[in-house]
């Protein structure tokens, strides 16, 4: 399996940087979100939700959290979690184009492709090359 980016192709906006070395305090929501990051890299998918809840217990409107939560769900095949917890990062982060990319591949994965569009449509306008890449290729 090739974890994240089967899901998100080769996406590079989507894709989050989790080398922050500065952060090693573990109550901190960004240290779990880093650590979560780490475990997806690796496939430890189950791992890595453990690390997003934790972030989320520290800070419950994390975005961040919720999105790779999201992602790590759909690496599962959870398709109605992931799309539960990247519905709820846009809600609270509605201008994130990374977000609407990342639930419009969600979307396909599920059998969505009308919603997929629509997503893979707002990502672009929201200035998201990689969304709009896909969309030139699909005409």
């Amino acid at each position: 399996m090739l974890g994240m980016l089967a899901i998100l192709g080769t996406a590079t906006t989507v894709m989050a940087d989790y080398t922050n070395k500065a952060i090693t305090n573990a109550n901190d929501p960004a240290y779990w979100v880093d650590r979560g990051g780490l475990y997806a890299t690796y496939g430890s998918y189950a791992a890595a939700i453990k690390a997003y809840d934790q972030a989320l217990k520290l800070d419950a409107n994390d975005s961040k959290a919720y999105f790779d939560r999201g992602l790590s769900y759909a690496e599962l095949g959870d398709y109605t979690s992931a799309l539960s917890d990247i519905d709820k990062a846009i809600s609270l982060t509605p201008d994130r184009a990374s977000y609407f990319y990342g639930r419009g591949r969600v979307m396909l994965l599920s059998g969505k492709k009308d919603q997929a569009m629509a997503d893979f449509r707002k990502a672009a306008d929201l200035g998201d090359k990689d969304a709009g890449t896909y969309l030139k290729e699909m005409r």
